[in-house]
């Protein structure tokens, strides 16, 4: 075997290493409809239960489909039909680096916060849109709603339980408390602001069946006497 050759077998042993070494951030736990997900170097592939999500993965629902992900340190992310969430960044060891990121492309997420969150809340982002959320809570929604839809275009973040703190890229902020909504346009109306709190739960927010397992997990049981 002649040098360049080895060279390329040792290049392409590289190259499966790392592919192998995509660290897991947690396990599908539930699927209905039909999903996909992409890895970071691209490949696409059906979404089944107890498949790996690993950092760098882009989970994708279909019409009348859902995916609920346990991720490893006991949160979960709840992503509905027709939307699209991006594993940015996640690292559990027990550490007070670690750390969680998780991006909203399209659609609606709901997200009920884990080990992470309880010992190093600052270290948990969600990002939709031009806004970037850090819990301060266990419980909330994130969806971005385009143009040409019933409901206003922009992004929204329902807080289902506790409190979170919602930032725009403009530098406007504003704390979110629970069963408020934050809300950021897309357009702005004359004299509106940019960073918004509203009162009522948004309409198209609907409940689907992975809810009732949701509330379950962000719910202490009672222990029995």
């Amino acid at each position: 075997m002649n040098t360049p050759y080895r060279s390329l077998v040792f290049l392409v042993g590289i190259a499966s290493c790392l592919g192998a070494m995509a660290q897991e951030a947690g396990k599908v736990s539930r699927v209905s409809g039909q999903a996909s997900i992409t890895s970071a170097s691209n490949q696409t592939k059906e979404l089944k239960r107890d498949d790996m999500v690993s950092v760098g993965d882009t989970v994708s629902t279909s019409k009348d489909s859902q995916v609920m992900v346990r991720m490893k340190d006991n949160s979960s992310l709840l992503v509905r039909a027709e939307s699209k969430i991006k594993i940015d960044a996640f690292q559990f060891e027990n550490k007070p680096s670690d750390n969680a990121k998780t991006s909203v492309v399209a659609g609606t997420l709901r997200a009920v916060s884990g080990q992470i969150a309880k010992a190093q809340p600052e270290n948990v982002k969600y990002e939709a849109g031009t806004a970037t959320i850090g819990i301060r809570g266990t419980d909330i929604e994130l969806a971005i709603v385009p143009e040409g839809r019933k409901d206003r275009a922009g992004v929204y973040n329902y807080v289902h339980d506790g409190s979170v703190q919602m930032a725009l890229n403009t530098g406007e902020s504003a704390v979110v408390d629970k069963e408020l909504t934050g809300f950021t346009p897309v357009t702005l109306l004359p004299g509106e602001k940019r960073l918004q709190i509203l009162r009522d739960r948004p309409a198209f927010l609907q409940s689907g069946g992975f809810d009732a397992l949701i509330n379950q997990l962000s719910t202490p049981r009672i222990p029995m006497r």
